[in-house]
């Protein structure tokens, strides 16, 4: 049997173009909802007119629901609600028996870190909030509490320092927030997490210092926190968009990556009814820095200014896909602000900032090209070594 490089080299370096063009395909954003008492997920979604399909707490222990989504949303409250659980005979004002119903269901641990696990390595974005830690820590054990006890917050008002992507989302380095019911979870310290905000908070046992917001970063990212108020502000905003357009997460990462740039930065955000225009700050870095701009519909309008806000670059391409590259003499920032395409809201956008000179696609695709050539040669040399050995 006699192999033909020639052949073999041709067969590798047309999957591996057809294997590059098609990474960069993307279906339709599907998103996951998990049935709760506490936190409001589903009036936000229709507020924010998101697609979601709703999950009750038994289709945790399906592998296949989880990889049916992009995003999963455990909101507090996740546990099954009691009359699932339990069967109560009466008769007239009398109760006659109280046993567990035949549908009753409690989420296997094992089972549950197994999938999340699963779905986060491969890229899934997922939000937890409140008491849903309990669901979290099955699979993501890092949490440290004060004293050992998580239900440690006092009903109050708290001034949060923010930090990373959401200071760039909401333009502030301190916000207030209000703790609206007693019996949150105060946490001391999450290990392994990015902070995004962090502060102290009064306790039955004295004043505590700790995150209210994290990121964990595992393939995907989970984003978790112990504020879930009913107000509708750039806290919770940042929170749904950030795990709700997770497609674009990755579509924005997998961007800088075949550039060979390092991410400083990531919005992903949304217009809502009459909105004219938002704006975020991103990170520079010394030397070359494009920020990408990747949305759901045709195109967006957006301005970059430095932190004088002088205007540096206006920009209004007919296109879902836009970039713009600018040379910062030292670490410094930016402002953008971006613009509906007319009357079109609610379509999901992203933008990232990256560091790092931008090497071409066609030099990337010809060194993958190159690197599969030599692969293959040496596959096929291998192969004609084994049948020679095998004759």
């Amino acid at each position: 049997m006699r192999l033909n490089i020639k052949n073999i080299i041709y067969t590798s370096t047309a999957i591996l173009i057809i294997i590059t063009y098609t990474s960069n395909i993307y279906g339709e954003n599907r998103i996951g909802v998990v049935k709760s008492r506490f936190d409001n997920i589903e009036i936000v979604f229709d507020t924010y007119r998101i697609n979601y399909d709703l999950l009750q707490m038994k289709d945790l222990e399906n592998s296949e629901v989880f990889e049916k989504y992009d995003s999963i949303f455990f909101p507090s409250g996740i546990l099954s609600d009691y009359e699932d659980n339990i069967d109560v005979s009466w008769q007239g004002k009398n109760h006659l028996s109280v046993k567990l119903s035949k549908n009753f269901f409690e989420l296997n641990p094992d089972i549950f870190k197994k999938n999340l696990r699963r779905f986060t390595k491969n890229g899934g974005a997922s939000y937890f909030s409140g008491y849903a830690f309990k669901q979290l820590a099955m699979a993501y054990d890092d949490f440290e509490f004060f004293d050992d006890f998580p239900y440690m917050g006092i009903q109050s008002r708290i001034e949060a320092d923010i930090k990373g992507d959401l200071a760039r989302y909401i333009l502030k380095r301190k916000t207030g927030l209000h703790m609206d019911y007693p019996g949150w979870v105060t946490l001391k310290h999450v290990n392994g997490a990015e902070i995004l905000a962090e502060s102290s908070f009064p306790t039955p046992r004295g004043e505590k210092f700790g995150p209210l917001s994290v990121l964990i970063h595992d393939g995907g990212e989970i984003l978790y926190t112990s504020y879930y108020s009913s107000v509708y502000n750039d806290f919770k905003r940042f929170n749904i968009y950030r795990i709700a357009g997770n497609h674009l997460r990755k579509k924005a990462l997998n961007k800088v990556k075949s550039h060979f740039q390092k991410p400083t930065g990531l919005i992903i955000d949304a217009f809502l009814k009459d909105e004219t225009s938002r704006q975020y700050y991103l990170n520079l870095a010394s030397g070359y820095n494009t920020i990408y701009f990747i949305s759901d519909s045709p195109s967006y309008m957006f301005e970059i200014y430095d932190r004088d806000m002088s205007l540096i670059i206006s920009k209004d391409y007919k296109e879902a896909e836009q970039s713009y590259t600018l040379k910062s003499s030292k670490d410094d920032y930016c402002f953008v602000k971006v613009y509906p395409p007319g009357t079109e809201r609610f379509a999901m956008y992203s933008i990232i900032s990256a560091h790092g000179y931008i090497i071409p696609p066609v030099v990337t695709l010809s060194i993958k090209i190159l690197a599969a050539i030599i692969g293959a040669i040496f596959l096929a040399a291998l192969i004609q070594v084994v049948i020679s050995r095998l004759r």
